[in-house]
C-alpha cells in the first residue's frame, strides 16, 4: 500500500514538473514570438529618407480640416510668398503669407465674393511680376453644408500682402443650374492673368474653359473652350510661359492631356501626354444622366502639375503602378510640346505608395522640385511622409528627403478629402503644394495628426 501511495505521488511530482516546464517552454516561445513581432513589424516601420526640411511649422493652426494648398512665390521679390486652402468650418477659404522666404507666416480668412454664401474651396494662387497676388475658387451658391450643385468662380486679386482684396465673379452661368468647378490661375509675364476652370455648357456637358483679365483682375474675358474634342476634361493646371504662350493640361476620359497657346489663350492645340492606367475620368464626376461639380472629392489622384522651365515644359502626375500602387510620374516636353521623356518620379526599390505629386521649377537652380507622400519604410503603407525630391530634366532625381520626420496617416489623407457615393458630404478634397526660387524650394503639405485638437493642418517648411 505505502508503495503504491508513494507511486502516485512520484507519478504526481513528475506531472507537475512536466506541465511546469510545458508551461515555461510556452511562456518562453510567447516571448520570442512577441520580440520577433516587436522588431519585425514595430521596429521595421520607419522611412530610409533623411529629414532635411527647416523651418518647419503649423501655418494654419486653426479649427477642423485645412487641405487643397496652393501656393506661390513673387517673381520679383522671393522673399515673399502666398498660399491658401480649403476649410471645412469656416465659410471662407484660407489665406497664408509670408515676406521672409517661408521662416514664418501668417494666415487668416480668405477673401469673398458674397458674404451670404459659403467657399466650396479649390483654390488656385499665383502672383504677378508687380507683385499681385491672386487667388482663384469656387463659392456655393447656398452656404449649406456639404457640396453644392451649382458653385460658380471667384478671383481676388491684391497689390500686395497687405492690400485690399479686389473680388470678381467671373460669369454668370451658361446654363440653367449651370456649376464652375476646380479652377487654376497662372500670370504671364506681361501681367495678364489666366484662369481656366471646368464649366457646365448643357445638361450633361462640362469642360474646360478659359479666361483671362489684363486689369490685374477688376474684369474677365468671357470663358472660352479650350478644346471641344476633349470628353469629362477636369483637375486642369496652367503655367506661362514667355511672350503670349499659355500652357494648360488636365486628365480627361482618354488620359492626360496638354495644350499650347501662342495667343493668349485665343486658341489652343491640345495632344495627349499620357496614358492613366486606372483613369476614372469617364464616370467620375458622372450622376445619371448629369454631371456633378465635385472633380477634387471624386475623381482624386492624378494631381496634374505643369511647371516651365528653360527650354522644357514638365507635367507631374500621379498614376496607378503595375503592382496596384500609386506612383508619382513626369511628362517632358519642348516648349512646342514635342514629347521628349515620361517616366516615374525617384523611383524606389520596395514596393511603396506615392501619391499627391505636386511640383515647381526654380529658374535660378534650373532644378524641378516634386513633392509627394511616400510609404516607403512601411510594408503595410500606412505611415505617408512627405518627401521631395528635384531633378535637371525630368530623367534622373535625387534621392528623395524627408521634409519633416513625423509621418501622415495614409488611410485618413484619402478618406477625408474624397466622396463615395451622392449622400456623402464628408469629402474636402486633397492635394498639397511646392514653390521654388532662389535655390530655396517651400513645400506645403497637410499633417493628420491630432494637435491640440486641430484635425488636420497645413504645415510649411524650407528645402535646400
Amino acid at each position: 500500500m505505502a508503495t503504491a501511495e508513494a507511486l502516485a505521488r512520484r507519478s504526481r511530482r513528475r506531472a507537475r514538473r512536466k506541465l511546469l516546464i510545458e508551461a515555461a517552454v510556452v511562456l518562453g516561445l510567447t516571448a520570442v514570438g512577441a520580440v520577433i513581432v516587436y522588431f519585425v513589424y514595430r521596429h521595421s516601420i520607419g522611412s530610409p529618407w533623411k529629414v532635411a526640411g527647416t523651418d518647419i511649422q503649423d501655418i494654419s493652426r486653426a479649427e477642423g480640416i485645412q487641405t487643397e494648398i496652393s501656393a506661390a512665390f513673387d517673381p520679383s521679390n522671393p522673399r515673399v510668398l502666398f498660399a491658401a486652402s480649403n476649410e471645412s468650418l469656416e465659410p471662407e477659404i484660407r489665406v497664408y503669407s509670408s515676406t521672409n522666404g517661408g521662416k514664418t507666416w501668417s494666415g487668416g480668412t480668405g477673401p469673398a465674393f458674397n458674404p451670404n454664401t459659403c467657399a466650396w474651396g479649390d483654390p488656385s494662387v499665383a502672383i504677378a511680376r508687380d507683385g499681385r497676388q491672386y487667388v482663384a475658387f469656387t463659392e456655393k451658391s447656398i452656404c449649406i453644408q456639404g457640396p453644392d450643385l451649382t458653385p460658380y468662380l471667384v478671383v481676388a486679386s491684391r497689390p500686395g500682402p497687405r492690400g485690399k482684396w479686389t473680388v470678381r465673379r467671373v460669369a454668370r452661368p451658361a446654363v440653367k443650374f449651370g456649376f464652375d468647378d476646380k479652377p487654376a490661375i497662372a500670370v504671364g509675364a506681361d501681367g495678364r492673368a489666366y484662369v481656366a476652370w471646368s464649366r457646365l455648357l448643357g445638361r450633361a456637358y462640362q469642360t474646360t474653359v478659359l479666361s483671362s483679365s489684363a486689369d490685374g483682375g477688376r474684369s474677365w474675358s468671357p470663358p472660352k473652350v479650350v478644346d471641344g474634342k476633349l470628353v469629362q476634361p477636369q483637375l486642369v493646371t496652367l503655367a506661362a510661359g514667355a511672350g503670349h504662350t499659355v500652357y494648360i493640361a488636365g486628365v480627361d476620359a482618354h488620359g492626360l492631356w496638354i495644350g499650347r497657346s501662342t495667343d493668349e489663350g485665343r486658341r489652343f492645340v491640345v495632344r495627349n501626354a499620357a496614358p492613366l492606367p486606372g483613369n476614372h475620368a469617364a464616370a467620375c464626376i458622372v450622376f445619371g444622366k448629369f454631371v456633378l461639380p465635385q472633380q477634387a472629392v471624386r475623381c482624386l489622384g492624378p494631381d496634374p502639375t505643369l511647371s516651365v522651365g528653360k527650354g522644357r515644359v514638365f507635367l507631374t502626375y500621379g498614376v496607378d503602378g503595375s503592382d496596384q500602387t500609386h506612383a508619382a510620374a513626369v511628362a517632358v516636353f519642348d516648349p512646342t510640346l514635342r514629347p521628349l521623356f515620361r517616366g516615374p518620379i525617384a523611383p524606389g526599390k520596395k514596393k511603396a505608395d506615392q501619391f499627391w505629386p505636386a511640383s515647381a521649377f526654380d529658374a535660378k537652380t534650373g532644378r524641378l522640385w516634386a513633392c509627394f507622400y511616400d510609404t516607403t519604410g512601411d510594408p503595410g503603407r500606412q505611415h505617408a511622409w512627405f518627401v521631395c525630391s528635384s531633378s535637371s530634366n525630368g530623367r534622373s532625381w535625387t534621392t528623395p528627403v524627408r521634409v519633416t520626420a513625423p509621418s501622415a496617416n495614409a488611410d485618413t489623407l484619402w478618406e477625408d478629402a474624397r466622396i463615395y457615393g451622392y449622400g456623402d458630404n464628408g469629402g474636402w478634397g486633397g492635394y498639397i503644394a511646392v514653390a521654388a526660387a532662389g535655390g530655396v524650394a517651400h513645400p506645403l503639405w497637410i499633417d493628420t495628426r491630432d494637435l491640440g485638437g486641430n484635425q488636420e493642418e497645413v504645415f510649411a517648411a524650407r528645402l535646400r
